[in-house]
């Protein structure tokens, strides 16, 4: 279904990297990220290996699995951070490798759009455009989502099909936790939604997705939170609002121990014309 494959665009820009960029992983990259290098190189230490990002290359990273970034010197990158809304499309991403790249020549229709998107025609080379209009999102999903069914075509498709039955068995309560995360509904009221005990709901969601339905819903509304800091200029008050906390000093204490940030810091470096 397409709902299925909506994202939650989070942030993303051109930045400048150095070796302030160096750092363990934290809760912020708890998202997928998409990074097009034009200069210099940085490492991911994903898993157990590690991956160097290089120029004329397109990267697909699942921050999830990455355990650190290094940049020695100096990299420029233009780069977007997402999230699916389905834990179907973010099933379907965990099955694949912890990095993906192309060659600049095999997605140069995406490489230049992601150019075109976050550089603007009126400004100096490799100065981050600030418009965040509701075209550039589009245009931005679009970019996402061709690279995403790219990805898609590897997977082996015995695997997903397997899947998909117990997916759509619960697949009402994850569109009511999709539709309801800000009201914080309770467990017997989500697994109701699939004439499930509650007990017996919990237990199949964690073994499906190895994590718990309230986690879940906590994601969504980190992650809306992220997506407003980044890309509005609502009070902290009314981003706490907006995804259901009545209380900003609690809303700001939840957020900064689940991302190791602050919300007012995580605006500073994450708004749409600064750095990841």
């Amino acid at each position: 279904m397409i709902d299925d494959f909506n994202l939650v665009l989070l942030s993303g820009g051109f930045y400048r990297c150095d070796a302030t960029w160096s750092k363990p992983a934290t809760g912020i990259d708890q998202c997928y990220k998409v990074y097009f290098p034009v200069s210099g190189e940085a490492y991911l230490e994903m898993d157990d290996e590690c991956y160097t990002l290089k120029p004329q290359r397109i990267y697909f990273i699942s921050g999830f699995r990455l355990k650190q970034q290094i940049c020695a010197e100096q990299m420029n990158v233009y780069w977007t951070h997402f999230v699916p809304e389905s834990l179907y499309l973010r099933y379907l991403l965990d099955q694949l490798p912890p990095v993906c790249s192309w060659a600049r020549r095999s997605a140069a229709a995406s490489y230049r759009e992601i150019c075109d998107i976050f550089e603007s025609p009126f400004s100096e080379r490799n100065r981050p455009r600030k418009d965040t209009s509701p075209a550039i999102d589009c245009r931005i999903q679009a970019l996402l989502l061709g690279l995403i069914a790219r990805l898609l075509e590897t997977l082996d498709q015995g695997r997903v099909q397997a899947f998909q039955p117990e997916y759509y068995r619960l697949k009402g309560a994850f569109d009511f936790i999709q539709t309801h995360f800000r009201e914080n509904p309770s467990l017997e009221k989500i697994a109701g939604q699939v004439g499930l005990a509650p007990n017996y709901f919990h237990r199949r969601f964690r073994k499906l997705f190895g994590t718990t339905p309230f986690n879940f819903m906590l994601a969504q509304r980190l992650n809306q939170a992220r997506r407003l800091l980044a890309s509005t200029n609502l009070s902290i008050k009314e981003v706490a609002s907006a995804v259901g906390y009545d209380d900003p000093p609690y809303f700001t204490r939840v957020f900064t121990q689940q991302m190791q940030i602050a919300p007012s810091a995580y605006r500073n470096t994450h708004r749409w014309d600064s750095k990841n």
